[in-house]
């Protein structure tokens, strides 16, 4: 099945990896200008913390 899967039936590392995949893809195209901070516990993200900055 490999990519077939859907994102439900992956382990939940694969979600996570995928969901922030997802994120750093949106962020990339959107030319956003911040930062963007993941923290892990026991090798899992437990905190995204999105910062975006405004230029003018």
């Amino acid at each position: 099945m490999g990519a077939a899967l859907k994102v439900a039936e992956q382990p939940k590392a694969n979600q996570q990896l995928a969901r922030l995949y997802d994120m750093l893809a949106e962020i990339f195209a959107s030319g956003f200008y911040g930062s963007l901070e993941v923290k892990f516990e026991a090798g899992k993200v437990t905190i995204i913390r999105k910062t975006e900055s405004i230029k003018l």
